[in-house]
C-alpha cells in the first residue's frame, strides 16, 4: 500500500519551484500515494490549481513582515486530526523554518528539497536555516550541483544528493511542435520580423534584468529585440527599467510582458533564451526553453545555466561581462542557433527529463518508508 506524504510549499506562487512540486504531487498522487499539502504562506495566483488538484492548508491566511514566522498551530492539529502523514516532504530553503514545528506533531523521516544558493537562502531563509535543515532533515536534496557544493561549502554531510530539478517533457514538446511563430508573437504584440532574445522569470536583483537591459544596450544588431516575460505592469521595479531603457535610448527595443500561463508558447517562438541572472540554481525555465529548441546563452559562475549549457548547448561568458555576451548575440547566425538548440533539446531528454528524475525521487522516498 503506498504511503501518505505531507509536502510543504513555501506560498502558492506560480514560480518554478512551487510549479515543480506540483508536477512531482500530481505524479505521485496518480501513482496511488496519500499526497497532502500544507503552504506556509497561502497568497499566490498558483492557490485555486492547487487547491483543486491536492487537500491544501495553509498555516499563515495573509502575507506577513519576513521574520514574522508565527504557526497556526491548530491547522497542523487539523491535519493531524484529518490526514495520516508518513514522510514530511519540504520544498525550498524558505519552509525550512517550519522543520522543528512539524517534527512536535510528526516523528516521521523529512526530505528537504533546497534550490537555493547562497544569496536566496540569506535572502529568503531564516538567519539559522542551514543548521535546522541540516539537523531536523533525514535527507537533503539539491537541484543541481552548483546548490549541493554550495551547501557543503561550510559543512561536511552524507545527507545531501542530487536529484536535478525537472519539467513535464511531453507537455513541451507538444507545444514546441505546435508553435505558429508568427501568430504567437503577433497575439503579444511583438514583432516577428526581428529575431528575438528573451529572459523569463520574476524581476529582482537574482534574475538580473537591469543586466538584460545593458546587454540589449550594446547588442548592435537592429533586427535582434529583447523580451522579458513575467514582470507585473505594477512592479515597483517596471518604473526603473522603463527609466533605464529610455536614458540607454532601447526602449523601442525591449518589450516587457506581464506573467502569462503562455510563457512555453511564447518562448518557443523566440530565436535565444537569456539567462542574464547573477544567481540561478536551474531554473525550470531554462529546461522548457532548452526542449523548445532554443539555444541558452548564460554567464558562468551563476549555477545552473553554466552546469547545462557545458560547450554545446548554448554560449557561457564570464560573470557579468555584459559586452562579451551582447557580441556573442550579435555573432551568431541562424545556423549556429539551431545546432546549439537541437543540442539543448537532446540534453535535456537524455539527463534531465521528467522520468528520469522522478524515478530517482521516489526511490529516495521509499528508503524512509
Amino acid at each position: 500500500m503506498k504511503k501518505n506524504i505531507l509536502f510543504v510549499s513555501h506560498d502558492a506562487n506560480r514560480a518554478g519551484a512551487q510549479i515543480f512540486l506540483y508536477n512531482m504531487m500530481s505524479f505521485l498522487q496518480d501513482k496511488g500515494y496519500g499526497v497532502t499539502l500544507l503552504l506556509v504562506h497561502e497568497w499566490g495566483s498558483f492557490k485555486g490549481e492547487l487547491e483543486s488538484k491536492f487537500k491544501t492548508y495553509s498555516l499563515q491566511e495573509k502575507p506577513i513582515r519576513r521574520w514574522e514566522r508565527m504557526f497556526h498551530t491548530p491547522v497542523l492539529d487539523e491535519i493531524k486530526k484529518k490526514e495520516k502523514v508518513d514522510l514530511i516532504y519540504i520544498n525550498t530553503i524558505a519552509s525550512v523554518h517550519v522543520i522543528p514545528e512539524l517534527k512536535k506533531f510528526w516523528n516521521v523521516p523529512v526530505i528537504s528539497h533546497i534550490h537555493e544558493l547562497s544569496y536566496s537562502i540569506a535572502q529568503y531563509g531564516v538567519p539559522n536555516a542551514e543548521e535546522i535543515l541540516f539537523e531536523y532533515s533525514d535527507k537533503v536534496v539539491a537541484c543541481s550541483r552548483a546548490v549541493a557544493e554550495n551547501l557543503l561549502s561550510t559543512r561536511k554531510s552524507d545527507k545531501v544528493e542530487i536529484i536535478h530539478s525537472f519539467v513535464q517533457n511531453e507537455k513541451i514538446l507538444e507545444i514546441h511542435s505546435q508553435g505558429k511563430r508568427e501568430e504567437v508573437l503577433k497575439s503579444f504584440d511583438l514583432d516577428p520580423q526581428f529575431t528575438w532574445v528573451c529572459a523569463c522569470g520574476n524581476a529582482d536583483w537574482r534574475k538580473a534584468p537591469d543586466i538584460f537591459l545593458q546587454i540589449a544596450s550594446k547588442v548592435r544588431n537592429e533586427n535582434i529585440k529583447f523580451a522579458w516575460i513575467g514582470i507585473s505592469e505594477n512592479d515597483p521595479l517596471m518604473g526603473q527599467l522603463a527609466y533605464d531603457a529610455k536614458k540607454l535610448n532601447i526602449a523601442h527595443k525591449v518589450k516587457w510582458i506581464t506573467p502569462t500561463p503562455r510563457a512555453v508558447e511564447l518562448i518557443n517562438a523566440m530565436d535565444v533564451f537569456l539567462l542574464s541572472s547573477r544567481e540561478d540554481p536551474f531554473p525550470l525555465v531554462m529546461l522548457e526553453a532548452a526542449l523548445c529548441k532554443k539555444p541558452i546563452f548564460t554567464f558562468k559562475n551563476t549555477g545552473g545555466g553554466d552546469e547545462f549549457v557545458e560547450e554545446d548547448a548554448g554560449v557561457r561568458i564570464e560573470y557579468l561581462q555584459v559586452e562579451a555576451m551582447a557580441n556573442a548575440i550579435d555573432n551568431c547566425t541562424p545556423e549556429n542557433l539551431a545546432a546549439m538548440g537541437k543540442k539543448a533539446q537532446e540534453k535535456v531528454l537524455a539527463h534531465y527529463s521528467f522520468d528520469t528524475s522522478m524515478k530517482k525521487m521516489e526511490k529516495l522516498m521509499e528508503l524512509f518508508f
